[in-house]
């Protein structure tokens, strides 16, 4: 398994990577890693704090009054919120609902700097080949993923979720 399909992986388990002191790397929430992928990232654990230590790096360059408070509609997710390395590939559809969510919400100054710092910080990594649309989608993810406590799928299933509904209400009050 490449190092690509192992951070696919735990990010599908809604596993969280750290690096810590010593070399070591840490796994949130532990109850959640399969004994396989444990045996899997252990074996990789040298790419894989590579690829965490850049991200750590690209964190600290976000402007200092970006410190949440909470999680939820409007708030700005911490400067330290992990990169996720990994390629995006919603469907158009997905793209759509998860920038529309976020677009709702850019009244907000700091979320927009938020925002804007991380497309950045995606753009100077390791993430440069990613096109534009691609970048603008991590970033909002991102935020939507740590406002929402959901992984990008259950955000995707959401946001579904919450527009049908709006449809549904919609033609009813058309009735």
């Amino acid at each position: 398994m490449t190092v690509v399909e192992l951070l696919q992986r735990a990010h599908d388990l809604g596993l969280q990577l750290e690096p810590r002191d010593g070399g070591c790397l840490a796994v949130h929430p532990a109850s959640k890693l399969p004994p396989d992928l444990a045996d899997d990232l252990r074996h990789h654990k040298t790419e894989i704090l590579g690829l965490l230590a850049t991200s750590a790096v690209a964190s600290a360059m976000v402007p200092s009054p970006m410190v949440p408070t909470r999680k939820g509609w409007q708030s700005v997710p911490p400067a330290d919120l992990p990169f996720v390395p990994l390629k995006p590939t919603p469907t158009p559809e997905q793209h759509k609902l998860v920038i529309a969510y976020l677009s709702r919400q850019c009244g907000d100054r700091q979320l927009r700097e938020w925002l804007i710092w991380r497309k950045a910080t995606y753009l100077e990594t390791t993430f440069k080949t990613w096109d534009n649309n691609l970048l603008t989608y991590a970033a909002v993810r991102d935020a939507a993923c740590w406002q929402l406590d959901r992984t990008e799928a259950e955000v995707w299933s959401l946001r579904e979720g919450i527009e049908s509904c709006v449809k549904d209400l919609n033609s009813m009050r058309m009735k």
